[in-house]
């Protein structure tokens, strides 16, 4: 979902309502501003009972996303909009505006190419450096881009670019194959869809297994062919997704039982405050995201992070493999993470006075580091991590009702039987037949 995006050059961190920079070349560090207005339309809709979003998120960062050249960075924010800044003078090149709140965005490896998925399950793409898309194919009824569209500079584009597809369900993650002949996407209804690019109505596979909502995938580095992915339901699967194989299960529910009662002691609360939660809790935490870093030839370490417990959890993918490593507890609930290199994991925490911190992987074991510039740069900028909430999905919405009328149905089936057999033992008269229309 990316709330932290590293790359060989920069550090981008999304702190609610601003995007942090870091360059890692020269120590310098700025923010970027995302002064988006917003209509007294979406003022009026953007009220604080909609769940979907944190509360006091309505203008916050969703996402961010760095390309692969480094000259490009893509922000997706709450008010319907992706905006493209240029690395080398960090200056606003481009706005697009949405139909539907962003929940996440992706870049093509040629750097060409920004594919935005939102809330309502659509997909749409955009070109990263302005102007109009190379004429594709991808519905014969495609309509032009206006005049208007076209931008030079800060210009402000206008969304009359078709869905290039679509769910019927909320997506929550995509993601372009490396070679750009694929878009991945997934979303609340367990499935993951592999469609081809540009013609996405030409679906390729669909990834099935999970029992849940896929909260994230991500492309293995150095495998092209493959694909990890975590859901609600605590797994992590590794795909070859243009077949629609799932090749490697992790379950952590083997390895987290010392630290469930973080979650347990949440649900407790959440069911004091409102007994309809029993609908939609699970026994267990969703995997809200995860991190992955090639370490070795055909070796990637994995962080992952469950729902509402301050705890990492370590694994290595090794000959199409999940293997455990180890459990590390935080000092607060982690909200994002991402590896600085393979040795280096960086993690936001919800922690009013040290929001980052940064932690050393030796031996299999992640160890917190006392001093690393970065946790100087969280310190510096705290304010910027508690404005407007934590953030992100809430993740319990995303479950399903569970709504049990079989036991109800069972005692009228009995009530009706009973009252058969009195009314045929002369005990009781026959109730009065009533008619259809009566």
């Amino acid at each position: 979902m990316g709330r932290i995006e590293t790359s060989q050059n920069f550090v981008v961190i999304c702190c609610n309502k601003t995007v942090l920079v870091y360059d890692r070349r020269n120590g310098d560090s700025r923010t970027l501003s995302l002064n988006i207005p917003e209509t007294p339309e979406e003022s009026k809709k953007a009220t604080d009972s909609d769940e979907t979003t944190a509360q006091g998120s309505k203008n916050q960062v969703v996402c961010a996303r760095i390309s692969q050249d480094e000259k490009y960075v893509a922000v997706a924010c709450e008010p319907k909009t992706v905006t493209v800044w240029c690395t080398q003078s960090w200056s606003l090149q481009h706005t697009h505006n949405l139909v539907k709140r962003p929940v996440s965005v992706d870049i093509s490896s040629d750097s060409k190419v920004i594919l935005v998925a939102d809330k309502t399950g659509d997909v749409y793409h955009f070109p990263l450096k302005g102007g109009e898309l190379e004429e594709t194919s991808v519905c014969d009824d495609r309509q032009e881009m206006s005049p208007e569209s076209d931008s030079q500079g800060n210009g402000v584009q206008k969304n009359d670019v078709p869905a290039l597809l679509g769910h019927l369900s909320m997506l929550l993650d995509v993601a372009i194959s490396l070679d750009s002949r694929f878009i991945i996407t997934c979303d609340r209804d367990e499935k993951i869809r592999v469609s081809h690019y540009p013609n996405s109505y030409n679906i390729q596979s669909f990834c099935l297994g999970h029992r849940e909502f896929v909260t994230q995938i991500n492309l293995l580095p150095n495998h092209g062919n493959l694909l990890l992915s975590c859901s609600g339901d605590g797994t992590l699967r590794l795909w070859e997704y243009e077949i629609g194989q799932c090749v490697a299960v992790m379950d952590t529910r083997e390895h987290s039982s010392p630290i469930l009662h973080h979650f347990t002691k949440y649900s407790e609360e959440r069911i004091k405050q409102s007994a309809e939660a029993t609908r939609y809790l699970p026994d267990y935490p969703p995997l809200r995201c995860f991190a992955l870093h090639p370490c070795a030839e055909d070796e990637y370490l994995v962080a992952t992070m469950l729902d509402k417990i301050p705890s990492v959890l370590l694994y290595k993918i090794k000959d199409r493999k999940l293997h455990y490593l180890s459990t590390t507890s935080l000092e607060g609930l982690p909200l994002a993470l991402a590896w600085l290199d393979s040795k280096t994991l960086l993690v936001q925490e919800e922690s009013e006075e040290q929001p980052l911190s940064v932690y050393q992987c030796e031996e299999d074991k992640l160890s917190r580091l006392k001093e690393h510039t970065l946790i100087s740069l969280g310190m510096n900028f705290k304010q910027f991590f508690s404005e407007g909430g934590p953030g992100g999905v809430n993740m319990d919405i995303l479950y399903k009702q569970r709504y049990d009328n079989v036991a109800e149905y069972l005692k009228k089936k009995e009530e009706r039987i009973a009252l058969t057999k009195a009314v045929e033992a002369g005990l009781v008269p026959a109730p009065p037949k009533k008619g259809r229309w009566e």
